[in-house]
């Protein structure tokens, strides 16, 4: 009896040991990711992965180990720990996102898609669904599907209505739709609530350069475009040359 007991605790002592081990290097491989030191991180999940029994554990352990190694470019092997996540916990929207974004990295956008749509059956209206839309946005605008791409950041909008990257990204997508007002009105709202928003100035700028007469826009005597060049000169004073031209055909007398 003595030695059946001995044999149990050994197991249980052993079984302790490793499932601390396990948590150390979690702990530690997560410290590492928020400096940004993939690869080592990546070592310490798989030590988590070896040593951990706890289902919760090992989801965490392979969803981080997949961050890991997004961070390091490697796409695929991130796909698969992310699916190793998601075998151990379908109902984690977390999971989803982080393979979406795996797939998007690499360009691979209808995978992608249909992880984020995964994402909105598990949450409609959480963080993860925000995720979800912001994504989904940002990939129909990739693949030149606009309306597509502005109806997704609608929805976003509605969770999330003083998000200024959300009426930027909508603002971009209504504009290569050459809906110039709705455009302005986007860019309007993102400057609202990020006063400073480099590229909103510089789209909006560009807009509103659009709504004007091409007879207003040509020739060697061209005034000062006002209302335009002030947007196109805020978004040069906080940085971006890439209105430089405009500002040398267009707002030259505005100095």
């Amino acid at each position: 009896m003595r030695l059946i007991l001995f044999i149990v605790l050994s197991f249980f002592t052993i079984g302790l040991q490793a499932q601390n081990e396990a948590q150390k290097a979690f702990s530690e491989g997560v410290k590492l990711l928020k400096v940004k030191k993939f690869s080592e991180a990546e070592k310490l999940f798989e030590v988590a992965i070896e040593n951990g029994k706890a289902k919760e554990g090992l989801k965490m352990s392979y969803i981080y180990k997949g961050i890991s190694l997004n961070g390091q470019t490697k796409y695929d092997g991130a796909i698969v720990d992310f699916s190793k996540a998601i075998e151990l916990d379908s109902t984690d929207a977390a999971s989803f996102v982080e393979r979406g974004l795996a797939f998007s990295y690499k360009r691979d956008y209808d995978n992608a898609v249909v992880d984020f749509q995964r994402v909105l059956n598990i949450d409609s209206t959480g963080e993860q669904a925000q995720a979800a839309f912001y994504y989904l946005g940002r990939i129909k605008s990739l693949q030149f599907k606009f309306e597509e791409a502005v109806n997704y950041l609608d929805k976003l909008i509605k969770l999330v209505p003083k998000d200024a990257e959300a009426y930027f990204l909508r603002g971009t997508a209504k504009s290569n739709q050459m809906e110039i007002d709705g455009a302005i009105a986007d860019f309007d709202l993102a400057i609202k609530y990020r006063p400073n928003y480099m590229e909103a100035y510089a789209n909006r700028g560009v807009q509103k350069l659009n709504k004007l007469p091409t007879k207003d826009k040509i020739g060697k005597k061209i005034k000062c475009l006002e209302e335009p060049c002030v947007d196109l000169l805020k978004a040069k004073e906080l940085g971006d040359d890439s209105v430089d031209d405009m500002l040398f055909l267009y707002c030259k007398k505005c100095r």
